[in-house]
C-alpha cells in the first residue's frame, strides 16, 4: 500500500471518529438541556398543600359549626350533624340551615383549591342554596330534582340568568332519597363542588347554608356535604 492510500483511509477513519464523537456530543446536548428544561419546570410547579380534610366518618365535624332553628331561634346547634346516608357518613342534612368552618394560620399561598360533594336530597324545587367565601357571595343558586321545575345551577338565582333543566351538571342523579329512601319521588342528586380561587389571606372563611321549603320539613327536602378537602396553592 503506497503512502497515498494510507494518508486516505487514515483521513476516513479520522473523519467517522470526529463525526461520531460530534453526534455523541450533540446527544449528550440534547440531553443535558432537555434535563435542564424538566428540572426548570418542576421547580416552577405550584406548592399544594392540604390544609383540611374531612370525610366525616369518625363522626368528628373538626372545627365545622352548624347552625339552624330549635324551639323558634336561629343559633348553634350543639348535636353532632353527621348521619348515614347511602352506606357513607356525611355532614347534614340541613333544612334552613348553616355550615361554617374557619381556617387559620394558613401557609403562604397564592391561591385556594375547596372541593366537596354536594347531595341535594329529595323535593327541590330550584330552592335556594348559598356559598360564601371570606364574606363574600361565592354561589348563589337553586336546585331541584324535579322533572317539571327548571333549575338555576349553574348559573345563579335571581339574576337573569337562564334556567336549566333539573339536575344539570349533576355527577349523579340516580341516588335514593335520604327520608324515604324506599318511595322517595325525586331521590338525590350529587353534585361536585371544585372551585380554585385567588387567596392570600392567613385565614378562610366557607359558609354554606339554604333556604328551602318547606321549612324544617327533613324527610321533604334536605342537603349534606361530604368529603371537603381544602388545598393552599403557592405558585
Amino acid at each position: 500500500m503506497n503512502n497515498n492510500n494510507s494518508f486516505q483511509i487514515t483521513f476516513v477513519i479520522m473523519k467517522f471518529l470526529v463525526v461520531s464523537i460530534r453526534k455523541k456530543m450533540i446527544a449528550f446536548s440534547i440531553s443535558l438541556l432537555v434535563m435542564i428544561s424538566f428540572t426548570a419546570c418542576f421547580k416552577n410547579l405550584p406548592k399544594t398543600q392540604i390544609v383540611y380534610q374531612n370525610d366525616f366518618e369518625t363522626y368528628n365535624l373538626k372545627g365545622i359549626e352548624v347552625s339552624g332553628w330549635l324551639n323558634g331561634n336561629f343559633g348553634t346547634l350543639n348535636d353532632i350533624k353527621i348521619v348515614t346516608y347511602n352506606n357513607t357518613k356525611v355532614l347534614g342534612r340541613f333544612n334552613n340551615c348553616s355550615a361554617d368552618l374557619m381556617l387559620h394560620k394558613l401557609p403562604t399561598h397564592s391561591a385556594l383549591h375547596v372541593e366537596f360533594d354536594l347531595y341535594i336530597h329529595d323535593n327541590w324545587k330550584n330552592d335556594l342554596w348559598k356559598m360564601v367565601f371570606d364574606n363574600q357571595v361565592r354561589l348563589m343558586t337553586g336546585f331541584s330534582n324535579d322533572s317539571s321545575i327548571q333549575q338555576s345551577y349553574p348559573n345563579w338565582i335571581g339574576n337573569g340568568s337562564a334556567l336549566s333543566p333539573a339536575g344539570s351538571n349533576a355527577y349523579d342523579r340516580e341516588l335514593p332519597g335520604a327520608c324515604r329512601l324506599a318511595n322517595s319521588l325525586h331521590g338525590t342528586s350529587l353534585y361536585k363542588m371544585d372551585i380554585v380561587f385567588l387567596h392570600s389571606d392567613s385565614t378562610f372563611h366557607l359558609n354554606c347554608s339554604d333556604a328551602v321549603k318547606p321549612f324544617n320539613d327533613f324527610c321533604e327536602v334536605s342537603w349534606s356535604m361530604d368529603n371537603l378537602r381544602i388545598t393552599t396553592i403557592n405558585f
